[in-house]
């Protein structure tokens, strides 16, 4: 009889035991080595100009991590004309965002690309015409070149296009995986 007491005890505390650590264990949290990327559409609205041709007007504020990049996609159709600003808050560096724009596995802006290490601006502004030879799928990048993950990088923009005659809509964030 002492001997079941013994054992019925003993698995007791090593189950009590067991579920301490598994708690324990699971109440733990891991650091990101993976930029992250945050951001919130500020207004979105619809303007018509004196032609009749009614265009979107996106406002967007970005939160970059050193390192990360942060794309918007554009679906547009052939003739329409894009135009985009952006401009950094409080920049950390004087200057370390580079924007660039890709059709397909094109770049189109900037002409020549700079290298990843390279300071970038804390300003740009930039109008372009959707092309039949580039395509109807238009990706604008935003790049953090600090290498520390810690520093951030405030980017706020503002994208101006045709608004699509179906009603749907032709800008799209991708999700981010990690």
């Amino acid at each position: 009889m002492k001997i079941n007491k013994f054992i019925i005890s003993s698995i007791l505390i090593l189950s009590l035991l067991a579920a301490t650590l598994l708690v324990g264990c699971a109440g733990q949290t891991t650091t990101s080595t993976t930029p992250t990327r945050v951001y919130s559409i500020v207004k979105v609205s619809e303007i018509t100009d004196l032609q009749g041709v009614k265009w979107e007007n996106y406002q967007i504020r970005l939160t970059l991590q050193g390192g990360g990049t942060f794309p918007i996609d554009l679906n547009l159709a052939a003739g329409n004309v894009v135009s985009c600003w952006y401009t950094t808050e409080k920049p950390a560096s004087g200057g370390s965002v580079n924007f660039q724009i890709e059709a397909g596995t094109a770049l189109i802006y900037p002409i020549t690309a700079t290298g990843s290490g390279a300071v970038g601006n804390t300003s740009d502004k930039l109008t372009f015409t959707a092309t039949q030879a580039n395509g109807t799928s238009y990706r604008l990048v935003f790049h953090n070149n600090l290498s520390d993950i810690n520093s951030k990088e405030v980017i706020y923009t503002e994208i101006n296009y045709p608004a699509n005659a179906s009603g749907e809509d032709s800008i799209f964030i991708p999700l981010q995986t990690n």
